[in-house]
């Protein structure tokens, strides 16, 4: 199976790019979830050494975090979930953050709409330790998700 993303009627899959081609620091596992499962979309900048990455967020309804690289973006498995869940460009959301921004502590909701551009993580202790080490952990997602977005 080719690697990205394939949405069908009820499900999104995501096959899981080579660690080889990818790296360590940018790879994300495979997964399968129903569409109506999925709770929350965030986009989390990050620095993968001194490089700009960025990782895409799907969260569902108990709370659990599957990411996605950024090698989705351009793909048409990205279209079909941006058009999916009618979201504007991931590629420009991601344009509005600046490099300083890259540094692990921002992860911002794009879906659902009400709750656009708020902060995914609660600030506490959690987010203050990842922004710490996420230099050499990039994929730390490591934080307590605002109860109020998880029904």
């Amino acid at each position: 199976m080719n690697p990205g993303i394939q949405l069908n009627i009820n499900r999104i899959s995501f096959t899981a790019f080579p660690k080889s081609e990818i790296g360590a620091a940018r790879y994300c596992k495979s997964f399968e979830l129903h569409l109506e499962d999925i709770q929350l979309i965030s986009i989390s900048p990050r620095l993968v050494i001194d490089d700009e990455a960025l990782f895409i967020l799907i969260i569902d309804k108990t709370g659990e975090i599957y990411p996605l690289p950024q090698y989705v973006i351009d793909t048409d498995g990205l279209d079909a979930l941006e058009k999916h869940f009618h979201l504007s460009s991931i590629k420009a959301e991601w344009e509005k953050f600046s490099y300083e921004e890259h540094q692990g502590g921002i992860d911002k909701i794009i879906y659902p709409k009400a709750y656009y551009w708020k902060d995914l993580f609660e600030n506490n202790w959690k987010l203050k330790t990842r922004v710490l080490y996420s230099w050499f952990s990039p994929k730390a997602f490591f934080g307590t998700i605002d109860e109020r977005f998880i029904k």
